[in-house]
């Protein structure tokens, strides 16, 4: 019996320490990665946080939040390496939060860019991923943001509340983004991000000086895939049907037009989407049902009378047909691209798998873009706020 306690203590004592243990100290902690393609390599730029400054509570130092990490290399793998030359730690990939592509790179293929963080065990597949356009990545992680130190944190947190609150843009993980790629029922879509402003000012400290940054970030558009390669980009209209024919739509808001240019704005609460494939004599159509509700938020509408029940048929049918439109839109796009970013697919496989196998080739380009599709959307406005009607417009002047 001692025999046996001495010999499960002389194990745990063997197991007692971590033999792939690294320091804080001697680590570089990694919140976000940008890929711009320059001279016929990669160019990687990895933020990396300043702990002094983020641990300290004044800004008395006057440096930077994060530093900037460059190499450039054939692969990520090279370009992460060769930075030992200059950074004093390794880089650790455990808290990155985003991964910024250029437009450049997103059009040549997004495959050997991810390959290199995916078989690096540190790295969690939770970051989220996005497209530069119009700037390079680089210029994506060097922004100085109001309210957060760090522009990865901002940006993350605003895509996560985008998506749920504003329909034209989609918060896509890493685990998300390859799912698609290697799907053959549903092509990838990523949230386009832009520097508004004036762009010299952009990585200066003094970009926050005053109430409004001299520049800022701003997701815009979505941008589609086929395969692993951006082909285009969706506008407003188009993304806002995007978000609603694939599910998912959490919040958003639609713009009822009424007399001199006045509106009655709704907010939508919840959005349901089906699609239901049938299949007759080899050919496939789809019945897209769409169920939303929602709230009248704002009327500046003379002839729109919250307090009579017979408007509300009325507001109802007319947030029908600008859901229906952006459906529309979106699919047509999608239709003309030959891309499935719907996910017709998807579906087409899960209720015929037989006859899916036999037309999985060529479904972008031949399937997708002759299937024939019809909308029942069905609308339902349940409050109007702790008021009826609104002040009206000829009552503002006194």
């Amino acid at each position: 019996m001692l025999r046996r306690i001495a010999l499960v203590l002389l194990c745990l004592a063997m197991l007692s320490g971590c033999w792939s243990r690294r320091e804080l100290n001697d680590l570089l902690i990694v919140l976000g990665i940008a890929v711009d393609w320059q001279d016929g390599k990669y160019l990687v730029s990895y933020q990396v946080v300043n702990p002094n400054e983020i641990a300290t509570k004044s800004n008395s130092t006057y440096r930077a939040p994060g530093i900037l990490y460059q190499e450039a290399g054939n692969t990520l793998f090279e370009a992460s390496r060769a930075l030992t030359t200059r950074a004093p730690r390794l880089l650790y990939y455990g808290h990155l939060q985003l991964f910024v592509v250029s437009e450049e790179i997103a059009r040549r293929g997004l495959s050997g860019v991810v390959d290199s963080t995916l078989r690096n065990n540190e790295a969690r597949m939770d970051y989220n991923v996005v497209v530069a356009r119009g700037v390079n990545a680089e210029d994506i992680l060097k922004l100085y943001t109001p309210l957060e130190k760090l522009p990865t944190y901002s940006m993350q947190q605003s895509l996560q509340r985008s998506e749920k609150e504003w329909a034209p843009s989609v918060a896509v993980n890493m685990d998300k983004m390859l799912h698609l790629i290697k799907s053959d029922g549903q092509q990838l879509v990523l949230t386009g991000i832009v520097i508004k402003g004036d762009r010299k000012k952009a990585d200066k400290r003094t970009n926050l000086d005053g109430f409004d940054p001299a520049a800022y970030y701003q997701y815009r558009g979505l941008g589609a895939f086929k395969g692993d390669r951006l082909i285009g980009w969706l506008n407003q209209k188009e993304s806002k049907g995007y978000s609603d024919l694939t599910d998912i739509m959490g919040s958003t808001s639609l713009e009822l037009p009424c007399e001199d240019k006045h509106y009655t704005g709704i907010e939508i609460t919840a959005s349901k989407t089906k699609i239901v494939p049938k299949l007759k004599d080899g050919k496939l159509s789809y019945k897209i049902k769409l169920i939303t509700t929602g709230d009248v938020v704002e009327n500046s509408c003379n002839s729109v009378n919250l307090v009579d029940p017979s408007v509300f048929p009325k507001l109802e049918q007319k947030a029908t047909e600008i859901i229906k439109e952006n459906a529309e839109a979106a699919m047509k796009w999608a239709q003309d691209n030959h891309t499935d970013i719907v996910g017709l697919g998807i579906w087409t496989k899960r209720k015929y798998p037989k006859h899916w196998k036999g037309i999985t080739e060529q479904w972008d380009d031949v399937g997708f873009p002759a299937a024939e599709v019809s909308y029942e959307v069905k609308m339902k406005i349940n409050t109007t706020g702790t008021i009826g009607n609104s002040i009206s417009p000829d009552q503002k002047g006194g």
